[in-house]
C-alpha cells in the first residue's frame, strides 16, 4: 500500500481523499499514516508526503476545481511582474465561494461564469508543479479590468512587460477583452502604454 502511496505522489505530489479511494486507501488508513509521520496533512481532504515542502499554490488550487491563479500571481507565473504577490490571487466564478479556509491568506476576484474559461490553461507553479491559470493575454485582460484593485506600479510595470514581449498576440487580448465587455479600455491602454 504504501509503495502505491509513493508511486502516485511522484506523478501528482498530493493526494486527496477521493483518489485515495480509487488506489484502495481508507480515511481511516490516511489518518493512521498521518498520526504515525508519514503523511502530512495539508488542509482537509489534502495530504502530502511528510518530508517535502508542499507547494502553496498546488495546495490552493487541488481545493476546488473552480481555482483559476490571476491577477498579480498570473502576472509573477508569466514572468509579466517580477514580484511574486505576498498573498496568491484567484479568480472563481460569480456566486461560488472559495473555501472558507482561505479567508485571510489569498485574494479572490469574481467573474461571471461564462467568462470563468476563457483564456484557462495550465502552467508550471513557481515549484515546477501544474497549476491552472489564467494565459497572458487574460491576465492583462483581467489587470485592465481590475486596474482600481492593483498597485500603479504593478499595473503599468505589467503592460509594458507583455507590449515589448515578442511572444505577445494581441488578437487574442482583444478578442478576450471584447468578450469581457473592456475592448475599447484595452485598446486605449495599449496605444498609450505598447
Amino acid at each position: 500500500m504504501e509503495k502505491k502511496i509513493d508511486k502516485y505522489f511522484e506523478s501528482h505530489g498530493t493526494l486527496t481523499v477521493p483518489e485515495a479511494k480509487s488506489l484502495g486507501i481508507s480515511r481511516a488508513m490516511l489518518s493512521y499514516m498521518v498520526r504515525n509521520g508519514r503523511l502530512s496533512r495539508l488542509a482537509q481532504g489534502l495530504y502530502a508526503p511528510i518530508d517535502e515542502i508542499p507547494d502553496d499554490l498546488v495546495v490552493i488550487a487541488r481545493r476546488s476545481e473552480r481555482i483559476v491563479f490571476s491577477h498579480e500571481t498570473a502576472l509573477a507565473l508569466h514572468r509579466l511582474h517580477n514580484r511574486i504577490p505576498a498573498l496568491p490571487t484567484f479568480t472563481v466564478p460569480t456566486g461560488c465561494r472559495s473555501p472558507r479556509s482561505l479567508d485571510n491568506a489569498v485574494v479572490v476576484y469574481h467573474i461571471r461564469k461564462q467568462l470563468f474559461e476563457l483564456g484557462r490553461t495550465v502552467v508550471s507553479s513557481f515549484m515546477g508543479n501544474d497549476i491552472p491559470c489564467y494565459d497572458p493575454e487574460r491576465t492583462i485582460c483581467d489587470v485592465i479590468r481590475s486596474r482600481s484593485r492593483m498597485e500603479v506600479e504593478t499595473y503599468t510595470g505589467a503592460i509594458r512587460t507583455y507590449a515589448a514581449s515578442s511572444s505577445r498576440n494581441l488578437p487574442l487580448l482583444f478578442y478576450y477583452a471584447k468578450e469581457m465587455g473592456i475592448e475599447r479600455k484595452a485598446h486605449a491602454v495599449m496605444e498609450v502604454l505598447a
